[in-house]
């Protein structure tokens, strides 16, 4: 192989494929599925695409977007994986 050509990446101990790390999902719960047309209910998705989805319906609709509050309410989806981070801080925290 040329020494121009991208290599597979490789995680520690020599192991080649996906990162370590878990990407952090989202599902929705079935108490708020009128909410958010589109989007099925209990399955797990990636949250940042789940976010890109919320974000563009509601612009999409009108909907004003409050930047300061989260896309996908904790009271509203259900979470699991990412880097193990219960909380991550709001923008103004940041």
């Amino acid at each position: 192989m040329s020494s121009s050509m991208a290599r597979p990446s490789q995680r520690p101990g020599g192991k080649r494929g996906a990162p370590s790390s878990v990407r952090r999902q989202a599902r929705l719960r079935p108490e708020y599925a009128g909410t958010y047309p589109g989007i099925e209910v209990g399955v797990w998705e990636s949250a940042a695409v789940l976010c890109d989805r919320v974000i563009a319906a509601g612009l999409l609709r009108g909907s004003p977007v409050d930047w300061r509050e989260r896309a996908l309410p904790p009271e509203h989806f259900e979470f699991r994986g990412g880097d193990g981070q219960a909380e991550r801080p709001r923008r103004e925290d940041r």
